[in-house]
């Protein structure tokens, strides 16, 4: 049973980073955008993204839990750093999806998030308004960080150095 979580876990990753794939191609793409209609539709096949994603990140984060349980982990202090530096990576996505993501689609008059919800549609801002919106955004430095903590997330897996 523990080689099938393993599995499963494994399995999900990939999943999660197929489907996040979508939203980090978009973040690059939405950079070089120059028209709304565009913006709002790269933005709108990110969001079709999402449920993959949190679907296959709780699959992976269960998968990952049980195998733990199982092979007898959570006695060892690399896991406990694995799921510290996933939660720290999942909280700064949040936060920085809410802080540079929101306001380029609230610019765009769609649908968006902040930290107290999902909000209505407004008005659609001028295209200057929009495009100091989409450029306050650094999809270089989110993918290199997020990069960065995946990889040290898959190193403390694989060579379970304490």
């Amino acid at each position: 049973m523990y080689q099938w979580l393993v599995f499963l876990h494994i399995l999900s990753a990939f999943f999660f980073f197929m489907a996040h794939g979508v939203s980090a191609l978009m973040a690059f793409r939405l950079k070089r955008e120059t028209n709304p209609e565009r913006m709002r539709a790269i933005l709108d096949f990110s969001n079709f993204s999402l449920p993959v994603m949190y679907w296959s990140l709780m699959l992976l984060v269960l998968a990952g839990i049980g195998a733990g349980i199982m092979g007898h982990w959570f006695a060892m202090g690399w896991i406990w750093a694995a799921i510290v530096l996933l939660v720290v990576l999942w909280i700064g996505m949040w936060f920085y999806a809410a802080r540079f993501y929101a306001p380029v689609r609230k610019a765009l008059g769609m649908p968006y998030r902040e930290m107290r919800g999902d909000l209505a549609p407004v008005a659609a801002a001028s295209e200057a308004e929009i495009r100091a919106a989409v450029q306050r955004t650094n999809p270089a430095l989110l993918g290199g960080v997020s990069f960065a903590l995946i990889a040290m997330i898959l190193w403390l897996m694989m060579f379970k150095p304490f």
